[in-house]
């Protein structure tokens, strides 16, 4: 909570709304080319243990991550406000206030999951010895 309320920077929000219709993982754990990637490691493990999981993974991470290192521009728009985060740990978003804005669809949730899945699959160089 007091994160929220005292962070000293612009804040931009992937909302549970982007990452949950976004999966990814799948292709990268069937990809037989690639192999000591951490990455694939990490979905190979989690993937299976979850029965929602057996189309990807949601990606609220990954959609942060997207954003972060490509900006938001051309995959989403921003909604302005401010996220009040409530003592049980709920939140709600309200129009009023700046210094917060949360992600909105632009491009559609396959379009993006499709963009992860690319980025990610990624063969690791080898460690040096």
């Amino acid at each position: 909570m007091k994160v929220m309320t005292d962070w000293p920077t612009p804040v931009l929000l992937s909302g549970f709304e982007i990452g949950q219709k976004i999966k990814t993982g799948l292709p990268l754990i069937q990809n037989k080319n690639i192999d000591h990637s951490p990455v694939k490691d990490v979905f190979a493990l989690c993937i299976p243990l979850a029965k929602e999981d057996s189309t990807g993974r949601m990606s609220w991470d990954e959609t942060a991550v997207l954003v972060a290192v490509k900006g938001w521009r051309t995959f989403y728009d921003l909604k302005v406000g401010t996220c009040i985060m409530q003592s049980d740990g709920t939140n709600q978003w309200q129009p009023e206030g700046r210094g917060m804005a949360h992600l909105v669809e632009k491009q559609s949730p396959p379009e993006i999951s499709f963009l992860i899945n690319q980025l990610i699959m990624h063969q690791p160089m080898p460690a040096n010895k």
